[in-house]
């Protein structure tokens, strides 16, 4: 489900049947230069393509080109992951007092604040 224009009470509304029902929820607006996105995937399994790393030869000391040397981009190897999302109440109800807050406050742009 791909939601823009809405209110905020709608969106939360939606995005908590989509949360229930298993679907995928994705709501966003702009708003001059500023907009926003949010996507609520649930309980998301995926698998991400990495380089594989190789043995270590026996000839080679350590520094830059040994550690060049183990990566080979040529060969890659499927890496499955899984991440759980939240919903749009939970990420709208964060606490931004307090010392814990203190670190997410720093890494959040100034424009989330805008938005709210």
């Amino acid at each position: 489900v791909c939601l823009t224009c809405c209110s905020r009470e709608s969106m939360v509304r939606i995005n908590q049947i989509c949360h229930k029902s298993g679907v995928k929820f994705f709501t966003g607006d702009v708003f001059g230069y500023h907009g926003y996105m949010f996507a609520d995937l649930g309980d998301h399994e995926f698998v991400e393509e990495k380089p594989k790393v190789a043995k270590a030869s026996a000839g080679l000391e350590d520094g830059p080109e040994a550690k060049r040397a183990r990566l080979d981009p040529a060969e890659t190897t499927m890496v499955k992951k899984r991440l759980e999302f939240c919903q749009l109440r939970d990420a709208l109800a964060v606490e931004w007092r307090g010392e814990k807050a203190a670190a997410a406050l720093r890494r959040t742009a100034p424009d989330y604040f805008l938005l709210q």
